[in-house]
């Protein structure tokens, strides 16, 4: 070994531990669950070997992939063999795995299958229970790390797509062995300080990025499904990327896949908005002026009924038809006065000619009695020598007494 006076370079400290681990650890077998998977295009696999108390990064290079029995994913547990090397590019040590043989469902993924069937059980993830968010939200509040980049992806799209809307941070630790407390604390704080009216946020975001299984056991955590379900608030999950699921998930009013997806979901587009009212104003405007028109056309009709059946029109119609009446009767009595008229002058003319008077005229007299109840004389034997009687004439009368009588 060099002595404690030599001064290495980085690269030379990187390739002398490498030789060290190589050599000591030439062939180990490790059992663990492996997380964070990944495959990128050259085909090898990446993952993190881990326990409850550590954790090993781990490759696994194409050639040895075809030996799989299938393939892996994350939570499986294994027991990988290989040997001990550092990659120096990074500084990191990473078992680099000949063979490996599954063992089973690993046991935080176990716990996690196993906890999310009993509260779903218990109706903790019931969908009746959730609670609407609203549609245009005034304020919303992230409960996140300040410094992480979910919040600063959640508040640039929200920025974007509606800068109205105030977003406050409330500070909380999301990995980490306080994580889950912190988050739970934040939640009942909020929801206390808006029954106080010491706030007016409408909508809790728990925000997180990615990162692997371990990183999101704060969103796993029991008693933090169980104060989202007890929030008064709406609550988000919006933790980790598209098919990162957690407890949180489950409990939340509302599952976003991203912390961009969240902002997404949670905020109208303005610019959308803005069209889609306009659309709206310009379909009101048609509806309010086609709906005008007919109220027009209506009250129009209204108004001719009301002229045609009021008092004053009414009663003038009955003037005119009083009028039309009287005149009718005043013509229907002038022709019954001239056909009386002519009737009379008929009768007259008849009675003038049967007539006495008309007959005294042309001579002739009436002999009648002054007393009887026949004054008429037609008959000689009707009167006796020394009666009186008189004798109309066609101008006066004469009064007479009878001489002599002769039959």
């Amino acid at each position: 070994m060099p002595s404690n006076q030599h001064i290495f370079s980085v690269a030379e400290l990187a390739t002398a531990i490498r030789s060290v681990l190589e050599g000591c650890f030439a062939l180990v077998s490790v059992s663990g669950e492996i997380s964070n998977l990944r495959q990128p295009a050259s085909a090898h696999l990446y993952f993190t070997l881990k326990d409850k108390d550590a954790q090993l990064k781990a490759v696994l290079f194409r050639m040895q992939r075809r030996y799989l029995e299938r393939q892996p994913k994350d939570g499986d547990r294994v027991i990988c063999r290989g040997r001990l090397s550092v990659y120096e590019q990074r500084g990191d040590y990473q078992l680099i795995v000949e063979s490996l043989e599954f063992q089973g469902a690993g046991s935080l993924h176990l716990a996690f299958a196993q906890l999310k069937h009993r509260l779903s059980e218990e109706g903790l993830f019931a969908e009746e229970n959730k609670k609407p968010l609203p549609s245009l939200p005034g304020h919303i509040t992230l409960v996140t790390s300040p410094s992480g980049a979910a919040a600063h992806d959640f508040i640039r799209v929200a920025l974007d797509r509606c800068p109205q809307t105030r977003i406050s941070i409330y500070p909380a630790a999301v990995q980490g062995e306080k994580a889950a407390g912190e988050l739970r604390a934040a939640i009942a704080e909020i929801n206390q300080q808006a029954e106080r009216g010491r706030l007016d946020t409408e909508i809790i975001v728990l925000c997180r990025g990615g990162g692997s299984f371990e990183d999101l056991a704060a969103f796993n955590d029991e008693q933090l499904a169980r104060e989202i379900r007890r929030s008064t608030i709406p609550v988000v999950s919006a933790v980790g990327h598209e098919i990162d699921f957690t407890i949180a998930d489950f409990a939340a009013d509302l599952r976003a896949p991203t912390p961009s997806a969240a902002a997404e979901m949670l905020l109208p587009d303005n610019a959308a908005l803005a069209a889609r009212t306009a659309e709206l104003a310009r379909r009101l405007h048609r509806a309010m002026n086609a709906l005008l028109a007919e109220q027009q056309t209506c009250l129009a009709q209204l108004a001719q009924r009301l002229h045609q059946y009021s008092p004053g029109q009414r009663l003038e119609l009955y003037q005119q038809k009083t009028g039309e009446l009287q005149r009718r009767l005043v013509q229907a009595i002038k022709r019954l006065i001239s056909a009386k008229e002519q009737e009379l002058a008929q009768a007259a003319g008849l009675l003038d000619v049967v007539s006495p008077l008309a007959t005294l005229g042309r001579g002739y007299a009436v002999a009648r009695k002054k007393k009887g109840a026949q004054p008429i004389i037609t008959a000689g034997e009707q009167v006796q020598p020394g009666e009186e009687i008189e004798v109309l004439l066609w101008q006066g009368r004469l009064s007479c007494v009878i001489e002599a009588v002769e039959l």
